[in-house]
């Protein structure tokens, strides 16, 4: 090769655009050529800006259908956005069959601006259908006629999902559901939150699948035509709902029960008014061909009370009572004892069962006052709880009343951490908290093959000892059991150093295991 041909090839391949791994390469002369010319460098920029062009909008090259799709995860504001991409854009959003629209109370709108922005939308848009509508404002009764017209708009376009989230300033607020709602042939999902329903005749959602009803005034009435009104009702679920004393769910279809809370206001009046003070306090639950039952939130004056639930398969109790309820703290707690005992009583047939932070701090309750609790049969025990130091006793008499929990998960939620229920105990019981206490208690895990711990407590300045220390007795005792599994927190996340972790991993490997098979694995 002469001297000139190597200058030449030697300042080329200098040039980052010169290179193999360039999509402008060339190994013929002609790539030479290219970069020796002006127009031919601006013709192939100009065909490389049209390809990319090309690829960039691969979007609306999807079929109408598989756009709206996508946009249906999209609040309404940001959907009809879309329609200044392009021409073809322009229009689209008015075929939306998902319609979501939220004003947040921060928000710099105001609502009569929300409001007259949804009548506007629903003018435009021309679906021939909607598969869901949802709403979530500040309402009053001003905008009352509004939302009587979005709901005809609704049951026009056979609307499958409707969603309202009112928030008001008090009960006699809410907004009341036109009659013309309760026979709707389209429902397959209802969530109604601040918004009574009375109807006048009978209740017709023969698709309806799930009911969601938040902050109503509810009776034995309305329940009954429900169930009877919905008879392929799969789950329900009651917030912070009032004006009843019993949820009598007597449905063949419905399988999952959520009660979330109580409210009762101060002169609350009940279509089941009695005279006996005690019955005032119960709130029973009837549900026969329930399999799934949740009881959750804040009860307000109220004792949840169970009946007829031979067919339940899961239970989670991870609800609370304020002591504010109390007449007097010591006839509250021993109310308390006695409400969670009768609960476990009537699940103690049960595979899955859920206990949280309060309940658990009741069972300590039990525990320091040598009571005991009903045999449980359940094999999958979750503790929605950080498991604190005045929570490890209650977590020791619920494995005695669960002696054949196979899984035992303690998922580091809590809902309700800090109460006076807690504190009330601790200071005179110094003895059953920390380090030891595991040593002159046992820890019946006979049949425990699983333990999956949260690790939110793995931190320098966490107080662990406790935590630790049931690891050990459950190695110590676990003779069948395959793995303790340390999961980190929900976004993956070890928030300890390195060093820590370490010194806690090699003190749980030093434990003696009475299971050849038992492995500690770290996760997430």
């Amino acid at each position: 090769m002469s001297e000139s041909s190597d200058s030449s090839v030697s300042s080329h391949s200098a040039s980052p655009v010169y290179a193999p791994s360039s999509p402008a390469y060339s190994p013929s002369s002609r790539a030479y050529h290219y970069f020796s010319d002006h127009s031919s460098d601006e013709q192939f920029i100009a065909n490389r800006r049209r390809k990319i062009d090309k690829k960039s909008d691969r979007l609306s090259a999807l079929p109408d259908s598989l756009i709206l799709h996508i946009l249906s995860f999209l609040r309404m504001k940001y959907v009809i956005r879309t329609g200044a991409l392009s021409k073809r854009w322009r229009l689209l959003w008015t075929s939306a069959q998902t319609l979501i629209f939220r004003h947040s109370a921060q928000s710099n709108r105001g609502v009569s601006e929300f409001v007259k922005f949804i009548n506007d939308t629903l003018t435009l848009c021309q679906p021939s259908k909607l598969n869901k509508f949802s709403v979530e404002f500040s309402y009053n009764k001003r905008y009352v006629n509004h939302v009587n017209k979005w709901m005809i708009v609704a049951k026009t376009k056979s609307v499958e999902v409707l969603d309202l989230y009112f928030r008001t300033r008090g009960f006699d607020e809410s907004y009341s559901l036109p009659q013309i709602m309760y026979s709707n042939v389209s429902f397959r999902e209802l969530s109604l939150c601040n918004c009574n329903l009375v109807p006048k005749e009978a209740i017709n959602w023969p698709a309806l699948r799930v009911l969601v009803i938040k902050y109503a005034k509810l009776s034995l009435d309305l329940v009954d035509a429900i169930c009877s009104g919905c008879p392929a009702l799969e789950s329900i679920k009651f917030s912070m709902c009032y004006g009843i004393r019993r949820f009598h769910i007597d449905s063949e279809s419905v399988k999952k029960l959520v009660i979330s809370g109580y409210w009762q206001p101060e002169q609350e009046d009940s279509d089941e008014d009695d005279d006996d003070d005690n019955d005032r306090k119960d709130l029973s639950i009837w549900a026969r061909n329930v399999t799934s039952l949740e009881i959750r939130g804040c009860f307000h004056k109220k004792i949840p009370v169970l009946d007829n639930v031979q067919a339940l398969v899961d239970a989670k109790l991870n609800f609370c009572r304020t002591t504010n309820d109390y007449e007097n703290r010591e006839s509250g707690f021993r109310t308390d004892q006695k409400m969670l005992k009768d609960l476990l009583v009537s699940l103690q047939h049960v595979e899955k069962l859920s206990i949280g932070s309060w309940c658990l701090q009741v069972l300590t309750v039990l525990e320091a006052t040598n009571s005991s609790c009903p045999r449980m049969r359940c094999k999958y025990l979750n503790l929605s709880t950080r498991l604190e130091e005045w929570e490890v006793p209650g977590l020791a008499i619920l494995l005695q009343s669960c002696p054949q929990v196979e899984i035992l998960n303690i998922s580091g939620k809590s809902y309700y951490e800090v109460y006076d229920l807690g504190w009330s105990f601790k200071e005179d019981s110094n003895d059953f908290i920390g380090e030891s206490y595991w040593v002159s208690r046992p820890c019946l895990v006979l049949h425990l093959k699983t333990l999956r711990i949260n690790c939110s407590w793995m931190c320098e300045n966490y107080h662990s000892e406790h935590i630790i220390s049931f690891m050990e007795a459950v190695l110590k005792n676990g003779i069948v059991l395959e793995k303790i599994i340390l999961i980190s927190s929900d976004d993956g996340r070890w928030y300890s150093s390195t060093q820590h972790r370490r010194r806690v991993t090699e003190k749980l490997l030093s434990f003696p295991r009475s299971s050849k098979d038992a492995v500690i694995l770290f996760s997430g």
